[in-house]
C-alpha cells in the first residue's frame, strides 16, 4: 500500500472540489493511513478576495499575487511532507492551478503587460521548487452547474461572478489537465451530477482506495 503522496484537486468554482478534497482525506484516514485537507484560500483568509470581486480591474495583480504565493506555500509544504513518508496531503486548488486564474485576469484585461510579466517571472522561478503531485484529480462540471451552486451556497463574495468568468475558467482549467498528463497521473470524473452526502461518501472512499493502490514507479518517492 502506497502510504504517502500529495494529491491537487481541481475544477471550477463551484464544482465541489472542498467539499470532496475534505472527504477524500477522510477516507485515506478511514483506510489507516495519515492524510491532511489543505483547504484553499477564501474570503476568511484571502484579505483580496472581496476587494477583487468588487473592483476586478484594480485589485487582480495584487490578489493573484498573492493566491499564488499562498497556494506555492502549501504545494511546497505537502511536496516536503509526502517526500519525507509523513502520509497524504490534499489540495484543494494548488500552485498548478493559479496560472488558470492568471490568464484568465489576462484575458480580460485586468493585468498591465508589466504586472504580466511580473507573475510569469514569479510562478517560473517557484516552479523550480515543484515537483508534479502523486496525483491529479479534475472534477468537471458545466459552468451553468457550476453557477447554480454557487447560488445554492451563498458566499457573499461568489455573488456577482458571471456564466462568462466560470466559461472562460474551465477553458482553462481543462488546458492545465492536458499539460499534466504525462508529468503525473491525470484522473478527470464528471462532477455534473449532484451527489448526497453518502453518495459523495462512497466515491471519496473509491477514489482513496486507488491512490493507495498507485504503483509506485507513477511516483519516485
Amino acid at each position: 500500500m502506497k502510504n504517502s503522496g500529495y494529491v491537487i484537486v481541481e475544477g471550477n468554482i463551484g464544482v465541489g472540489k472542498s467539499t470532496f478534497s475534505a472527504l477524500l482525506a477522510k477516507a485515506l484516514q478511514n483506510k489507516g493511513v495519515r492524510a491532511e485537507y489543505l483547504p484553499e484560500p477564501d474570503e476568511t483568509t484571502n484579505p483580496f478576495l472581496a476587494d477583487y470581486y468588487a473592483d476586478p480591474a484594480g485589485n487582480a495583480y495584487k490578489m493573484q499575487m498573492h493566491l499564488l504565493h499562498q497556494r506555492f506555500k502549501s504545494t511546497r509544504y505537502a511536496q516536503a511532507a509526502a517526500l519525507a513518508g509523513k502520509g497524504w496531503y490534499i489540495l484543494d486548488r494548488s500552485y498548478y492551478g493559479d496560472i488558470c486564474f492568471a490568464n484568465v485576469q489576462v484575458a480580460d484585461g485586468y493585468f498591465r503587460p508589466a504586472e504580466i510579466q511580473s507573475y510569469l517571472d514569479a510562478h517560473r522561478n517557484m516552479r523550480e521548487f515543484i515537483e508534479p503531485p502523486t496525483c491529479a484529480i479534475f472534477l468537471n462540471a458545466e459552468p451553468e452547474t457550476c453557477l447554480r451552486r454557487i447560488g445554492v451556497r451563498k458566499r457573499e463574495c461568489e455573488a456577482g461572478v458571471p456564466i462568462t468568468y466560470l466559461q472562460a475558467l474551465g477553458g482553462e482549467i481543462d488546458e492545465l489537465a492536458s499539460v499534466l498528463v504525462g508529468r503525473c497521473p491525470v484522473w478527470q470524473y464528471d462532477w455534473d451530477i449532484d451527489r448526497n452526502e453518502t453518495e459523495q461518501w462512497f466515491k471519496a472512499q473509491e477514489i482513496a482506495g486507488e491512490l493507495l493502490a498507485l504503483d509506485r514507479d507513477d511516483w519516485d518517492f
